[in-house]
């Protein structure tokens, strides 16, 4: 299994992914939202389980953190995504209603919301 994480700065977000590496699934980087559309395209028709998009490249505002994910959506419909934001779960779910994403992490996301999200995600597929 593979999940792949957009941020500029993926190194902010290790201790996060740490419980996915130790469980074997492995942990794609795209720095920019156009290499990781393109990544999933390229991924099709077995494209990651999970993406993780951050609040870089301008996603600090609901509404361009909602076109994102759209984005990733129209790309590989069948991809779980999370957000890694600094604004609270509640606002979140709010602004991205419909789109059926997994709960945030938070911006600073310790190892332990890392397994919290990896137990979320083995709720819909086998980790």
């Amino acid at each position: 299994m593979e999940i792949l994480l957009v941020s500029a700065e993926p190194a902010r977000h290790a201790a996060a992914m740490r419980p996915f590496v130790r469980r074997g699934i492995s942990v794609l980087e795209a720095h920019t939202l156009d290499e990781a559309l393109a990544r999933l395209k390229a991924s099709l028709p077995a494209p990651p389980a999970l993406v993780l998009l951050d609040e870089g490249e301008g996603r600090s505002s609901n509404a361009a953190m909602r076109r994102a994910v759209m984005q990733i959506i129209s790309a590989s419909a069948f991809t779980y995504v999370c957000a890694v934001s600094s604004r609270s779960a509640e606002e979140l779910h709010d602004a991205m209603e419909g789109l059926g994403m997994l709960a945030p992490l938070p911006a600073e996301a310790s190892e332990a919301d890392g397994e919290a999200l990896l137990q979320r995600l083995a709720r819909f597929v086998p980790v």
